[in-house]
């Protein structure tokens, strides 16, 4: 196999990080940077590693949110190729609504596929669904 499951699971700790610092630089660099990245977010769907940034993380997680920390758990990796992983993991996120100041989080599930590069593990497809939370005791609403 190449590389190793550590490797894999550390570019998904860059990806929630680069969620809670919204830095577009580090979130690009997460992605194989081919047409064909996708993200699927709840009945929404963007394509190529710059719509993504663009749409997803600063047209919407930075419009929505003054702060956000996205928290993973139970993440589990399946090999699907020596190139190719398979990652998911549950999830939740404790955020500061921008507009009003309110806290606001969800509680989900998320599937990454992960490819390997010549730069090392990159994400090529991300879909998570989820629900909202009360963010004080992470119970669903």
């Amino acid at each position: 196999m190449i590389g190793t499951d550590l490797e894999i699971e550390a570019v998904v700790d860059r990806y929630c990080e680069a969620i809670g610092t919204q830095n577009k630089d580090e979130f690009i660099s997460l992605w194989t940077g081919e047409p064909s990245d996708v993200l699927i977010s709840g009945s929404k769907y963007f394509e190529g590693v710059h719509t993504i940034t663009d749409s997803f993380l600063i047209g919407g997680i930075q419009k929505m949110y003054s702060s956000i920390r996205l928290v993973k758990e139970d993440i589990k990796i399946h090999r699907l190729t020596d190139e190719i992983a398979v990652v998911i993991f549950r999830y939740h996120t404790v955020c500061r609504r921008r507009e009003t100041g309110e806290p606001y989080g969800i509680r989900g599930l998320e599937t990454q596929v992960l490819k390997y590069t010549s730069s090392g593990w990159r994400i090529a497809h991300i879909q998570y669904s989820g629900k909202e939370i009360d963010p004080n005791t992470l119970e669903y609403k």
